[in-house]
């Protein structure tokens, strides 16, 4: 009888402990005698006890009723061990123990296996701690999570509390090519309101100004309620107080800016170099198109689209265009999606790409597919300005300045209506985000987050005086909105809003109310206009909200930089996972943060200090703060200790 998690083994009546671990064997050569309280199992008397792995102590236990065939009760350090012998005595036995008839099991074969779910048809531990899981709608005959309400809930338990210790998480996962759905996270332990415990997740989200991509990025974070820290990254270009777009394409960040006071510095995308350099990617075309507003990545791709100008468009300005990535400075034309001054947002929906478009007038605002011929369709035709896009269990989701959420199955538009019910209380919405599964929208000119829960709007508060949210995403088990007027940062703790940051706070600035005549102050407001995640970090824009120029700015002006916000301990694979089957792994050793894809080490980070992540939460597969995960799971394996390339590449074999 052999598995990965036991080994029998046949001894004689001199029982010498022997210990076989997956690296080494080591044998004590004491006798050992069994004296724990004996239980029946299959016609046998079975004895268990604890050995000490460090020590090879034996601590005789009595066997819980409800352990069957498996075995319980092992804490990190020990392994659990059962001898069991013939009730009746053999010939030439001594003292009852029969010559070579006794069996000896040991977790052996996978030190420090705290939890092992195969999923091949069934949720159980299979690493005989009894870790089992309660199953919420997953196919456990083929491993699929639907994305939309399947996971797998394990209670906790003491062998799941890690303190600041080392652990691995490893699954092999498997992600669809053609997306439409965020794809989620793999395996949670997080106490939202505590900020604390970890998550491993795959983002699909990498924003622009508000877009949804289909890259698949692994995440990898810890926290424990840290304060975090901000650093500023400089200014894209140089010139321009308007970076409004931001997106994550294999291993680089990139920015688009927008309203530089020159026409050559006009609709530029840049690289992030690192520290506050940034290096230019080039002018998008050679129209009278002032900005990017909008970048994604599509099937491993980047794509950007310009706009004419933040603000009122002039009648000598030309329509915004799309383009895609070619290197270097190279972008090529990929036309012109109806007749409209801002392409304000891209999306990746089952394997096609979107932009929304409108002018700055009373003519309609539209959303237009590519179509294989390399045109444009118009798919979708609405009485206001699309402003923002989301990918959502298996919806496209876009809303506009008229207060209304619209989702796309592919064929037809639903209106779901105005998240606070009047034009008054919202008449604008500028972001669209996906938080714990569900669907979020900020708006303007309340400065309300309303979330869509049980096909009904539900209010979540307002972030501080925010007069508009104009960015939503997750980022370390938080969720995080940008604001106008003061490019503001909100994190959502519990049931309400805290100010993470204002990027833009000089001495004396108070923001002058929506309605406000007063022009001169009212273009003071300031937007913190996309967020993203990128090596770990999240990452912010900041512009100007109303005119497209400063006339004075301030000596250290913020407006137009970067800036990246770090919590806890975190690490990002910035480049796309793939689809089809993976065998990832998230490893943490002292402080150093590790991920692996196919036993290959793929990104690694040095934090301050190893956090406790130790939490009552409850241990998730396919659900944590990101979504419900959207593919296929099976051999999920979480260890107590910090595992070596060499056990991944094995696992990545198998």
């Amino acid at each position: 009888m052999r598995s990965r998690s036991f080994r029998l083994l046949l001894a004689s009546t001199a029982i010498a402990a022997v210990i076989h671990h997956s690296q080494r064997c080591v044998a004590a050569g004491a006798q050992v005698t069994f004296t724990g309280e004996k239980t029946a199992w299959h016609g046998f008397d079975r004895f268990d006890f604890l050995m000490d792995e460090a020590a090879l102590a034996v601590q005789p236990i009595k066997a819980s009723p409800d352990e069957g065939n498996g075995i319980n009760g092992q804490a990190p350090g020990q392994l659990r061990c059962v001898v069991v012998v013939p009730q009746d005595a053999a010939p030439g036995s001594i003292d009852h123990f029969p010559a070579m008839s006794i069996a000896y099991w040991a977790l052996a074969d996978e030190p420090g296996l705290v939890g092992h779910w195969k999923l091949n048809g069934d949720c159980r531990d299979h690493s005989g701690r009894g870790n089992h899981a309660v199953n919420h709608g997953v196919d456990l005959d083929t491993g699929r999570f639907s994305g939309r309400s399947a996971y797998l809930e394990v209670a906790d338990a003491p062998e799941l509390q890690f303190g600041t210790g080392d652990f691995t998480i490893a699954a092999q996962v498997d992600i669809a090519a053609q997306l439409d759905d965020v794809v989620g996270d793999l395996v949670s332990k997080f106490d939202p309101a505590g900020r604390k415990g970890f998550t491993l997740t795959v983002n699909a989200s990498a924003g622009g100004y508000n877009s949804t991509s289909n890259t698949r990025h692994l995440f990898f974070g810890t926290d424990a309620a840290t304060a975090g820290a901000w650093s500023d990254c400089g200014r894209p270009g140089g010139v321009s107080h308007n970076s409004d777009a931001l997106t994550v394409f294999e291993g680089d960040l990139y920015a688009g800016t927008t309203d530089a006071p020159l026409v050559d510095g006009w609709a530029h995308v840049y690289r992030y170099k690192g520290e506050s350099t940034w290096e230019d990617c080039g002018r998008l075309g050679e129209g009278k198109t002032r900005g990017v507003y909008a970048l994604c990545v599509h099937d491993g791709a980047l794509y950007a689209a310009t706009s004419a100008s933040h603000g009122p468009q002039p009648a000598t300005m030309d329509f915004g265009r799309v383009y895609r990535y070619r290197g270097g400075t190279r972008w090529e034309d990929l036309g012109q999606p109806g007749t409209n001054y801002r392409l304000n947002a891209l999306a990746s929906f089952r394997g096609r790409l979107y932009v929304c478009g409108f002018n700055i007038g009373p003519e309609p605002g539209h959303v237009y597919v590519l179509e294989d011929d390399g045109t444009w369709r118009a798919c979708g035709e609405f009485n206001g300005w699309p402003h923002t896009m989301a990918v959502h269990d298996g919806r496209l989701f876009a809303a506009y300045p008229q207060g209304e959420v619209f989702a796309f199955d592919g064929t037809n538009w639903e209106n779901l209506g105005n998240p606070f019910g009047t034009r008054d209380e919202c008449n604008q919405i500028h972001s669209l985000g996906v938080f714990q599964g569900v669907l979020y929208a900020g708006t303007w000119p309340k400065g309300r987050i309303a979330v869509w829960r049980g096909g009904k709007w539900v209010d979540r508060g307002r972030p501080g005086d925010a007069t508009e949210v104009i960015a939503l995403t997750v980022y370390n088990g938080s969720f995080y909105a940008g604001t106008i007027p003061r490019a503001e940062v909100f994190r959502l703790d519990g049931p309400g809003w805290t100010s993470v940051r204002r990027l833009f706070d000089p001495p004396g600035f108070e923001p002058v109310p929506v309605g406000s005549k007063d022009w001169g102050r009212v273009s003071d407001w300031s937007r913190s206009s996309s967020l993203t995640v990128y090596q770990g970090r999240l990452f912010a824009t900041t512009a100007t909200c109303h005119r497209t120029m400063l006339e004075a700015p301030l000596t250290d002006e913020p407006r137009g930089n970067v800036f990246a916000y770090s919590t806890g301990a975190a690490v990002s694979c910035d480049r796309d996972l793939g689809s089809g089957w993976k065998h990832v792994a998230a490893v943490r050793a002292g402080k150093q943060m590790r991920l692996y894809v196919g036993g290959e080490l793929v990104a690694s980070s040095i934090s301050h200090a190893a956090l406790d992540v130790s939490t009552d939460a409850p241990l998730r597969i396919g659900f944590g703060p990101q979504s419900h995960f959207c593919g296929h799971l099976r051999d999920v394996r979480i260890y107590h200790r910090a595992l070596g390339e060499a056990d991944l590449r094995r696992f990545a074999r198998e």
